[in-house]
């Protein structure tokens, strides 16, 4: 690895990726280099980059990083996605919508003589409201045997994850978080019941994978030592997409259904009696009147997304964070409707995603990859939640609010006496008889400068505006 550089991915033998004075670089090995050279001048590869499917890539200019034999090594340097969110942070439908990618990718790429040899979940990130695939070294020429390498790898990160979620309400944060390769159709059958393994889709991606794996060992060993059947070019590439169009068919039956879904703030933004319309009137207004300029904007506790869209409509790049599954998955039906830049983040802000994989290096945490990454973050009815449930202090406020260091705050607070933080309290509402807003301030106030405050007509609510 280049001495000071930050690694970002090594699991493949021919390169590596690392961070580099705000870079990222791509190493790739001699003997792939030819081969890298022509994908970068392919029309096809170049319409993915254009659509952002695929980050801009090029050749490196200028000296590479410091390593051994750097030079023998052909550089590539990828447009940086700024707030990359993986997929142990993501939705079902965005888990939907990287599978969908991944095969559309591999189309592409079969259609044109070169194979997908990987279809894992990780090499796909989401980004300013869609999915991006970012493994350049996934490509590969067509081999004449007709199959598909990342078969098995795609029916594991993709479709049994879909599957569980269907069947349980299990989300990728679930599979994801433990799990880098997926769900093995051995866990898939031990979670399922018995009617659910009877349908042929079950039978075909669970059943009989699982009867291989534990009956057919022999068999499967026999068939692995065996050179595989070859074919005439045309044949095997028109047996490789009647195999990827298959897998289309089989994902489409897996679409998570978002209108059934039920949680306890999904129906928040419908529900919402404790605030009057001049109320929401004026807090819009507040949030409007004070982003400014924000290219990028953190909403916390975003819910449905109704001020994650409002600051995309003045051309923000949004991640609206949420622990409530239900509620971002019909945020995330919206962004599909109106193509707007806002990207759903599954996130317990009390329990931010930790850093994951290798060593703890794999895949920083949020707060890492949050911190000085968004001009403006929207707190709004979020604090006496922390507060609450949490039993968060104030302080303790301040301090998150300093790590992840935006360039301003817009926070709404709600006053002890408001009817919905009594009704959040309980019986321990006592507990914060002696907690007001002059006490908020003056803990932010350490850190934040306060811009503006106006309280809300007609409820126990104050709009603030902090800048660093």
């Amino acid at each position: 690895m280049p001495v000071n550089a930050e690694a970002l991915s090594w699991r493949d033998p021919a390169g590596f990726v690392v961070r580099d004075q705000g870079r990222i670089l791509r190493a790739v090995s001699p003997n792939k280099a030819q081969q890298t050279r022509s994908l970068l001048a392919a029309s096809w590869m170049r319409d993915l980059m254009s659509a952002g499917f695929v980050p801009q890539t090029a050749e490196l200019v200028g000296p590479p990083p410091v390593l051994d034999d750097a030079e023998a090594w052909l550089w590539l340097e990828h447009e940086e996605i700024t707030f990359p969110v993986y997929p142990h942070e993501t939705t079902a439908l965005q888990l939907y919508d990287a599978a969908h990618l991944t095969l559309k990718i591999a189309i592409v790429a079969a259609e044109r003589g070169w194979v997908l040899k990987d279809a894992s979940a990780w090499n796909v990130l989401q980004s300013r409201g869609k999915p991006v695939f970012v493994d350049f070294l996934s490509f590969d020429r067509v081999e004449s045997t007709g199959t598909w390498i990342a078969y098995g790898q795609f029916v594991r990160h993709f479709l049994l994850p879909l599957m569980l979620f269907r069947a349980l309400g299990m989300t990728p944060a679930e599979v994801f978080t433990a799990n880098r390769d997926g769900v093995s159709p051995e866990r898939a059958a031990a979670l399922l019941s018995r009617l659910r393994l009877c349908t042929p889709m079950a039978v075909e991606l669970i059943v009989l994978p699982k009867w291989l794996a534990q009956s057919g060992s022999r068999l499967v060993a026999q068939h692995s030592a065996q050179e595989p059947r070859r074919f005439d070019g045309e044949v095997a590439r028109s047996l490789l997409l009647r195999t990827l169009r298959r897998l289309q068919r089989l994902l489409n039956k897996l679409h998570p259904d978002v209108a059934r879904l039920r949680s306890t703030w999904v129906a928040y933004q419908q529900e919402r009696s404790h605030y009057s319309e001049p109320d929401l009137e004026a807090k819009r207004e507040f949030v409007r009147r004070h982003l400014g300029e924000s290219a990028s904007v953190l909403d916390l506790g975003a819910n449905a997304g109704e001020f994650s869209f409002l600051a995309a409509e003045r051309g923000s790049s949004v991640v609206a964070a949420d622990s409530d599954h239900a509620a971002l998955l019909r945020l995330h039906a919206r962004i599909s409707a109106e193509a707007r830049s806002v990207t759903p983040l599954l996130l317990d802000i009390a329990r931010p995603t930790p850093a994951i994989g290798w060593e703890n290096r794999e895949v920083a945490s949020f707060l890492e990859r949050a911190a000085g990454r968004f001009d403006c973050v929207l707190a709004l009815g979020l604090l006496h939640h922390l507060l609450v449930t949490e039993r968060a202090s104030l302080p303790m406020l301040a301090a998150l609010f300093d790590r992840l260091d935006p360039k301003q705050i817009i926070l709404e607070w709600v006053d002890p006496q408001d009817p919905r933080f009594r009704q959040l309290a309980g019986l321990n509402a006592g507990l914060y008889r002696n907690l007001d807003a002059k006490a908020m301030e003056a803990q932010l106030g350490q850190k934040f400068r306060l811009i503006a405050k106006s309280p809300l007509p007609s409820a126990a609510r104050v709009m603030y505006l902090w800048s660093r």
